[in-house]
């Protein structure tokens, strides 16, 4: 069992790192486009659409790196007045929600993005026309990867909710 949930961590670390990447090349972006824009005069048509794009998957693919290290947002005024047992004992119930959400966000992203893919959907209003169903597809492939590392967690949370030990 520990060797799986290491493998699914090292997945989520793995792919976060990886992600972590798209923030140089979206800066990059930006600032060739204020460059050229306000230096050269000379504004780019495909710069800030792609920039969005870049932003759009680095948004939802960085979310199973962030579940890893516990960084998504809670409401903690009661969780955190409870031991960790006890939280434990509320998550196992909040878990199943959180697998039936990206149950569905994976399913409906996967419909969308193959949809876009099949119509070859694009940014109608630009010149560029650029392509919409590489950024459509990291949806269904967030949700994979947060439904991998949800799964580790909440292994990680009965053990602890039933036993009171942790399972790192």
């Amino acid at each position: 069992m520990r060797r799986i949930l290491t493998i699914i961590d090292s997945i989520s670390e793995w792919s976060g790192k990886l992600i972590s990447g798209f923030v140089f090349f979206l800066a990059f972006l930006l600032l060739y486009d204020v460059i050229m824009r306000f230096a050269f005069n000379a504004p780019t048509i495909w710069c800030h659409e792609l920039a969005l794009h870049v932003f759009g998957a680095y948004a939802v693919l960085a979310g199973p790196y962030a579940l890893l290290h516990g960084e998504h947002v809670r409401i903690d005024i009661v969780y955190n007045r409870f031991s960790k047992r006890g939280r434990a004992i509320i998550d196992t119930f909040t878990y199943p929600l959180f697998f039936m959400f990206m149950g569905l966000l994976f399913w409906y992203g996967f419909q969308i993005g193959m949809r876009s893919f099949e119509l070859k959907q694009s940014v109608s209003p630009s010149p560029w026309a650029s392509p919409l169903w590489p950024v459509k597809l990291t949806i269904p492939l967030a949700a994979f990867l947060m439904l991998l590392q949800g799964l580790a967690e909440y292994i990680r949370t009965l053990k602890l909710a039933f036993t009171g030990k942790e399972l790192s």
